[in-house]
């Protein structure tokens, strides 16, 4: 059992670094193919562990299956006999730390909730019957439903840099390049200082200040804020 997150949907561990710089695998724990980083300490045919980077195994929702794997960029030292020392539960730096604070945070971040994503999943749901039995109520449905979507990520697009979120934050969170979510969203936003993330872009003009301001926007195509 590694350091499991309260969803369930990422373990993290410690993995053994060897000398030639990558990950230990079963392959080179044969008799046990265990890969726990401990095993890696130059006994009984293993090579040794020369430090260890944090990892995780992060899972697909209501699912047991991986999704796909991470690690950490930073190699820490290893501590044959000491796991706290090794594996930093409670220090400011080391494997845990760093898949906290560099992996787990963001993510965190960026998690829809699991009520929003029933929501979706019912809305989807909902307007592919609508389209079936009455098409263009489904089409004004989902007329309204793009307005209120569009305004909803600029306010969120506000709020992310008001917290302080780079344009490469924003752009991961809609899936987009920093430079496509600076170009969908800047105009709406107030003027901030610029950053090293972000020097390169003009700045934004002031923020629509009502809901009905956003929606408008959406409804007439070239339209800026005032």
């Amino acid at each position: 059992m590694g350091w499991v997150t309260e969803d369930g949907l990422h373990e993290g561990y410690a993995v053994a670094v060897l000398a030639d710089g990558r990950d230990a695998t079963a392959a080179d724990n044969p008799v046990s193919g265990n890969t726990a980083w401990w095993c890696f300490d130059g006994q009984d045919g293993r090579p040794l562990a020369v430090g260890v980077r944090a990892g995780c195994d992060c899972y697909a929702a209501a699912s047991s299956r991986v999704a796909r794997t991470w690690r950490g960029d930073t190699v820490h030292p290893v501590v044959f006999g000491d796991d706290e020392a090794t594996e930093g539960f409670t220090g400011p730096s080391g494997p845990y730390a760093e898949w906290e604070n560099t992996h787990i945070a963001p993510a965190d971040n960026t998690a829809v909730p699991g009520d929003v994503t029933a929501l979706l999943a019912e809305m989807r749901k909902r307007l592919t019957a609508l389209a079936e039995e009455r098409p263009l109520a489904a089409l004004t449905a989902v007329a309204q439903l793009e307005a209120a979507a569009a305004a909803g990520g600029i306010r969120a697009a506000a709020a992310a840099q008001q917290r302080g979120s780079s344009w490469t934050d924003i752009g991961r969170a809609v899936g987009t390049s920093k430079q496509a979510a600076h170009q969908r969203f800047a105009r709406h936003l107030k003027p901030r200082p610029a950053t090293l993330d972000e020097g390169a872009y003009p700045a934004g003009d002031s923020a629509p200040q009502t809901e009905e301001d956003l929606c408008q926007q959406q409804r007439t195509p070239g339209a800026e804020t005032r």
